[in-house]
């Protein structure tokens, strides 16, 4: 799937996206012909900021993010409860293993993996996806991209962890909350000539069925 990487807290005017999604391993040479060539569109993409706010109120953490922010259990086994907010609206308490806030970039990364959608990336919103929730209720959410999400611990057992871009951000404990907002300025991934966004997911995803289970025998 499509996961674009950057170190936690990047600050750049470009960055050189180059994954499965995008190239084979085989096309690394001639990307990077491309790249000193000038054939290639630098693309915007919508990047998210977090802070973690602890119980006095006060921001301890600052992130961005390209692909997601993850609040997340550690390695014990038990459910955690997270209050869940939009814009200082409840939207519910969720009962899960954690809850993925992410791009549309990230979308097809770790949200996908935990059932949320596939959002074209330059549709600019914020997708909001528990992961293994203890209900069928509680589904993937997509929000405006000028909305603010909010997230609290409630009841948990031990301390959590958020994860910012799949690096350790910092741990989490009750009574602190997590408030992810799009980031001022997005983030210019480059792209070279080849595959469309569609035609990577009929590829990754199998998008009109199986070519080698439907041949005909």
């Amino acid at each position: 799937m499509e996961r674009c990487y950057a170190e936690p807290g990047f600050s750049m005017g470009a960055t050189f996206q180059y994954s499965a999604s995008t190239s084979g391993a085989l096309d690394f040479e001639p990307a990077l012909k491309n790249l000193a060539g000038g054939d290639y569109v630098a693309q915007p993409r919508m990047a998210l900021s977090a802070r973690a706010i602890d119980s006095d109120g006060e921001a301890r953490k600052h992130w961005r993010a390209l692909n997601d922010f993850v609040l997340h259990k550690g390695g014990f086994a038990r459910v955690v409860r997270l209050n869940v907010f939009v814009d200082g609206e409840s939207i519910g308490t969720y009962a899960a293993d954690g809850v993925v806030i992410s791009t549309p970039t990230g979308s097809t990364a770790y949200s996908l993996s935990a059932g949320g959608p596939v959002v074209v990336p330059t549709v600019e919103s914020i997708i909001i996806t528990p992961i293994s929730p203890h209900t069928l209720a509680i589904r993937s959410l997509v929000i405006p991209s000028d909305a603010e999400v909010t997230v609290e611990a409630n009841e948990t057992p031990t301390e959590l962890l958020v994860t910012v871009d799949g690096q350790v951000g910092t741990s989490f404990v009750k009574g602190e909350k997590l408030k992810v907002r799009k980031a001022d300025n997005p983030v210019r991934i480059v792209r070279f000539p080849g595959a469309t966004f569609f035609e990577r997911m009929r590829v990754k995803l199998g998008w009109g069925g199986l070519p080698d289970r439907d041949q005909p025998y």
